[in-house]
Parts: C-alpha cells; structure tokens; sequence
C-alpha cells in the first residue's frame, strides 16, 4: 500500500514540476525581455533627445549615426543584444515621439 502511495505522490509531484516549467518559464522569460525592451526605450530616447539638442547644427543622418554608435557601446556594455533593423525601428519611433511632443507645445 505504502508504494502505491509513494508511487502516485510522486507521479503528481512530476506532473506539477511539468506543469510550472511548461507555463511559468516562458512567462518569465517574456517578462525579462519586456524589461530589456523597456530599457532599450529609454536609452534610446534619451540619446535621441540628446542629439536634438547637442548636435543641433549636424544633419539628422550624421545625428542618427551618433545615437547608433552611442547605442551600440551602451548594449554592448548591458550584454543586451538586437538587431540594426530593430534598433533602426526603436530610433525611428523615438524621433517621431519627440516630434509629436514638439508640435503639441
């Protein structure tokens, strides 16, 4: 009787470690990729805020080429790593933000 028991305690106990793994982890691990996007965000406007305002008298090409290279040494000291065209995409959004919010004032 006694391994009957033990036999379907552990049985449930294998089942519920199956079950947390296959839901909690991918959760955990889109939570931890929202936090790095939200943290890639805010770099991001912050350095295109910056370049608004330092480099005034550079074209927005020279600009965007100084918020990319300013950007890639921040994520490369985080170890945070993604692509040019996502990164294109995060600077294009920041630049179209910041123009909004220009003429809205």
């Amino acid at each position: 009787m006694n391994e009957i028991l033990f036999e379907i305690l552990r049985l449930t106990v294998m089942l519920a470690v199956f079950a947390v793994t296959y839901s909690l982890l991918p959760w955990i691990r889109g939570k931890i990729g929202q936090d790095r996007l939200a943290e890639i965000t805010r770099w991001v406007n912050t350095a295109v805020l910056m370049a608004q305002q330092v480099y005034e008298a550079k074209t927005g090409a020279e600009r965007k080429a100084i918020v990319v290279a300013m950007l890639r040494d921040i994520l490369i000291a985080k170890n945070i790593s993604i692509s040019e065209a996502q990164l294109d995409m995060l600077i294009e959004a920041a630049v179209k933000a910041m123009k909004m919010q220009e003429n809205q004032t």
